[in-house]
């Protein structure tokens, strides 16, 4: 995929007269795929929801993050990167996170489909608000969970949607409609500088693992630049 600068897209959405979103009082619930997707796309809003009660549910461990690693191999990648979210969240102020990690096959969730509803449809019975990817986001493994979390969703919840790689595939000019409902996420300056302190835990994801090409880092340049700079958003 293409990458695109982040600067645009922050200075749009800051610049835009987008509505603040309101989260509805009972249970939260938070989904990604992968360690590490909450706290790109909604990191700096977690921060302001500590010390109150969220649900994490992880589809997968991010074990295949880097397939050809001489360095991990994915069972390591898989302690490795549940150690990193702990780390992460507990920077974020969740110290004794609620965390379900559904240790579903990272890189083919599409193919897990049917797991991850039943999992899901249970998880999310009893939520006021779930949080999960953007259905569209360019990632098979974000948009299956996306997609899944719209379907079995709780009638009466409201659903909240945080794209990703989205906003390093797309340029401000080539919005159009995926960006409609979207709103601004509440949160204060030190609540951004926490989820900034907390990306720093995700080293398998940001650092090489080692100097060979297959140990390279994951999240890339405009994509952490998008989540340190914009502000966040989600589709309502």
């Amino acid at each position: 995929m293409r990458q695109h600068p982040a600067a645009p897209w922050s200075e749009v959405l800051r610049g835009a007269s987008l509505p603040r979103a309101a989260a509805p009082s009972g249970q939260v619930v938070v989904l990604s795929a992968h360690p590490d997707d909450e706290v790109l796309g909604v990191g700096a809003w977690l921060a302001g929801r500590a010390g109150h009660p969220v649900r994490f549910v992880v589809a997968t461990d991010g074990e295949r993050s880097h397939p050809d690693s001489p360095t991990l191999t994915p069972g390591q990648l898989r302690t490795v990167r549940r150690a990193e979210l702990a780390e992460a969240l507990a920077v974020l102020g969740h110290e004794r996170p609620d965390v379900t990690h559904l240790g579903l096959r990272d890189a083919a969730l599409p193919q897990d489909e049917a797991p991850l509803r039943d999992r899901l449809t249970t998880l999310l019975a009893d939520a006021a608000l779930v949080v999960a990817p953007f259905e569209d986001d360019g990632h098979a493994d974000h948009d299956v969970v996306g997609r899944v979390a719209r379907e079995v969703a709780p009638a009466g919840a409201t659903l909240w949607r945080y794209p990703v790689w989205r906003w390093t595939v797309t340029t401000p000019s080539a919005q159009a409609s995926w960006l409609r409902g979207a709103a601004l996420l509440p949160y204060g300056a030190a609540a951004h500088a926490r989820k900034a302190t907390a990306l720093r835990c995700f080293r398998s994801q940001l650092q090489p693992l080692s100097p060979h090409p297959a140990d390279a880092p994951v999240v890339t340049e405009a994509l952490l630049a998008h989540a340190l700079h914009a502000p966040e958003v989600v589709l309502t």
